[in-house]
Formats: C-alpha cells, sequence, structure tokens
C-alpha cells in the first residue's frame, strides 16, 4: 500500500510540479503517510531544477495549512480520534512529550523525521495554543524543509546521502533546546510561587 501511495505522490510532483508538492506536504501534516522530503528532492535536482527557495516555501506553507487542519480535527474530533487513528503506546508517548516540553513538542516534531500527524491532531486534542502551535510549525517545518531544499541544490547526491545524519544531529539539538526551555520555564513557576508566598 506504501509503495502505491509513493508512486501515486511521485506522479502528483511530475504532473503538477509545485502544486503536487503544497497537496502532499497538506496531506502529510494531517494524514497521509508519505514525507514530502523526497519529493522536494526531486524538484530540486535536474532535470526539473526548481528554485530551492520557492520549494522550500511551498512545502513549508502546504504542511503548516495541514498542521492546522490537524489541529482542527483534534479539538473537535477529541481523544478517540487519537485512539483510533494511532496506536495507544505512540499516543501515549506523544501525550507525555507535551505534558514535559509543552509547545517544544511540536517544535522537536515539526522538524525531525518524528510522524507530524501525530502531534498536530494531538495538538487539537490537548487544545494547545493555536497561535503557539502555528509559530512552532512555522519554525520547525521550515528549518526542516528549506534545508532539504538547500542541501539538495548545493551538495546533490553526496548531500542527500548525509540528510539522515543531519536529522540525526537536528533530533538531538531539538530535544536540548526543548529541555532547556522546560528547565526555565519550571526556574520560572518556581520563583512565581515564591514571590507569592512572600506576598
Amino acid at each position: 500500500m506504501l509503495e502505491g501511495l509513493k508512486e501515486w505522490a511521485f506522479e502528483l510532483v511530475n504532473n503538477y510540479g509545485q502544486i503536487g508538492l503544497f497537496v502532499i506536504a497538506f496531506a502529510e501534516s494531517s494524514f497521509f503517510p508519505i514525507p514530502p522530503d523526497v519529493l522536494i528532492i526531486v524538484l530540486v535536482l535536474p532535470p526539473t531544477n526548481a528554485s530551492p527557495f520557492v520549494t522550500g516555501l511551498v512545502c513549508t506553507v502546504g504542511s503548516v495549512a495541514g498542521a492546522i487542519a490537524g489541529w482542527v480535527i483534534g479539538r473537535w474530533g477529541g481523544r478517540p480520534v487519537l485512539d483510533k487513528l494511532f496506536q495507544p503506546e505512540k499516543v501515549q508517548q506523544v501525550e507525555r512529550l507535551y505534558n514535559r516540553y509543552g509547545i517544544s513538542a511540536v517544535l522537536i516534531a515539526a522538524f525531525t523525521p518524528i510522524p507530524y500527524k501525530v502531534f498536530t491532531i494531538a495538538s487539537g486534542v490537548f487544545k494547545l495554543n493555536i497561535f503557539g502551535f502555528i509559530v512552532a510549525s512555522v519554525i520547525g517545518r521550515g528549518a526542516r524543509f528549506f534545508s532539504v531544499a538547500y542541501l539538495t541544490k548545493w551538495f546533490g547526491e553526496w548531500g542527500i546521502q548525509r540528510l539522515d545524519k543531519a536529522m540525526t544531529v537536528a533530533l538531538a539539538l531539538a530535544v536540548i533546546t526543548a529541555g532547556a526551555y522546560w528547565l526555565w520555564r519550571q526556574r520560572q513557576n518556581r520563583l512565581v510561587k515564591r514571590e507569592a508566598a512572600k506576598g
């Protein structure tokens, strides 16, 4: 089934170019299993030679629009939607990340190979602030897709072979950033409680 979906995605991009990429990026953020990164590579490399900036921008806009759709699905469908679409252990893992890191969990998922659709729908279920959700999505998705587009343009096949390593490093940095943010929030909460106790 996945192979069939992948072939359909490639055919869509081959026939419709950036419009096809937008459709796949939108769908991937809310329900589609094929990530758009490989389609960015197809467009940027010869013979298409699409602009890496335009390709990264189209993919980011499509993905963020799809993420908002996922948030709406989760907000109105509630927990039953999560339980129906994803395995229980995956839902529990995402819930733990949200409880610990809040909005930073969205940023981590947006930039890394973690299935983003789980987080977009979960954000709606857990009633995450929509503005913060959109900002985290734009930063994370933009950083990821522009990186893929420009690495492909600058380094070609050599750069593509190193994308997996780059994503691993990115995941580590994202986790460190989220951890630092969580520690800062904990410190701020303690200071607020201390001030309240004095008052």
